[in-house]
């Protein structure tokens, strides 16, 4: 189907580009100022990205079910995923994960996100969910571009962060590798 292959291509090109991104980043510079830093963006990327996807296809979450959250040494709580009305500054400050980490996590939510979206008919897409605090209600389709939009604008802030960090601020044509910060 048309629609679940561009939302693949999508996601596919948001998985591609954090795996850019974070794998040549030092431990500091995934924690590194301004906050929120690399690490925790990448961290909320999946997050979202891995409660959304199990809401949608009525599953657990990964971050539960697979034990991701012993992983990164925080609590299974199946509502935190870094909204911002959630995690203090404080909070926010004291995340630590390495770049492995990171990715580890974000390769299972991102090929569970790909086995879902296989399995995705028109109907499906095109579902209501009951959802009554939006209107009008927001379909399957209209979620998934929501948490495409979201992994496509932390992909961004932790590119762009990255350029800052060792560039001084957004010159990928100045790095050796300029393809490190898409």
């Amino acid at each position: 189907m048309a629609e679940t292959g561009i939302l693949l291509d999508a996601f596919t090109r948001v998985h591609q580009s954090l795996h850019r991104t974070l794998a040549d980043l030092t431990a500091a510079e995934l924690i590194q100022e301004p906050h929120p830093p690399i690490g925790w963006l990448a961290w909320r990327l999946t997050r979202v990205m891995d409660s959304n996807v199990s809401r949608l296809s009525g599953r657990e979450q990964l971050w539960i079910a697979d034990g991701w959250a012993a992983r990164f040494g925080m609590p299974p709580e199946p509502a935190d995923f870094g909204r911002s009305v959630t995690h203090t500054r404080e909070q926010v400050r004291v995340f630590r994960a390495s770049a492995e980490l990171l990715l580890a996590y974000h390769d299972a939510a991102y090929e569970q996100m790909k086995t879902y979206l296989e399995t995705l008919t028109a109907e499906d897409l095109a579902r209501q969910l009951d959802e009554p605090q939006y209107q009008p209600l927001p379909t399957v389709a209209v979620r998934l571009v929501s948490v495409l939009e979201n992994a496509m604008t932390n992909q961004g802030q932790i590119s762009y962060l990255k350029a800052y960090h060792r560039l001084g601020g957004w010159f990928p044509r100045e790095a050796k590798d300029p393809t490190s910060f898409r």
